[in-house]
């Protein structure tokens, strides 16, 4: 009966402590058309989806986000020359995909062909998880033609600290319990 006592009550422990680390929360559209947030923007807003263009819209998309919403996300970070971390090209793709998202990683999805289509900016302020994005609702968008990812100066992210001391304790708690007879 003792030993079941204690399996109960670690296993308990172990559910609690899962229970409390954050989940990845799904990532955020900062899309945004001038001071407006918007599920996508046209290609008109970028004028092209060059490599540089597409970094140099990024930067100004995340300032225009941290001013319209008072939030502080970090400034993405590109290579040296100013391209995306990584690049995926599919032309005229799925009308949805899933991706691998890193913690504080910055997705950039141009949906339509290389020609025009919409443009759509995510952030992803939670754990690294694979999510999936479907092309903006209307009539002629497209499938995907490129996603790219950017990184972000603010690194990656670590549990809140009062949410680390309770893990901590709940785990040497569970020891404690292991170790009595």
């Amino acid at each position: 009966m003792h030993a079941m006592i204690k399996k109960l009550t670690v296993t308990t422990l172990l559910a609690l402590s899962l229970a409390a680390i954050p989940a990845g929360a799904i990532p955020i559209n900062i899309t945004m058309l001038g001071d407006h947030s918007v599920a996508a923007v046209p290609k008109s807003a970028l004028g092209n989806f060059g490599d540089s263009t597409v970094f140099n819209w990024l930067q100004n998309d995340v300032t225009a986000y941290n001013t319209a919403f008072g939030t502080s996300y970090s400034t993405p970070i590109a290579n040296p020359d100013g391209s995306p971390l990584s690049k995926v090209e599919t032309y005229f793709g799925p009308r949805s995909v899933t991706l691998t998202v890193a913690s504080q990683e910055y997705v950039f999805l141009h949906w339509g062909g290389k020609n025009g289509g919409y443009a759509q900016a995510y952030y992803n302020d939670g754990n690294d998880a694979s999510y999936t994005f479907g092309a903006p609702s209307g009539s002629g968008v497209g499938g995907l033609s490129f996603y790219s990812t950017y990184g972000s100066s603010g690194g990656g992210s670590v549990p809140e600290g009062g949410i680390t001391i309770g893990l901590l304790g709940m785990a040497m708690g569970g020891l404690v319990l292991l170790r009595k007879p």
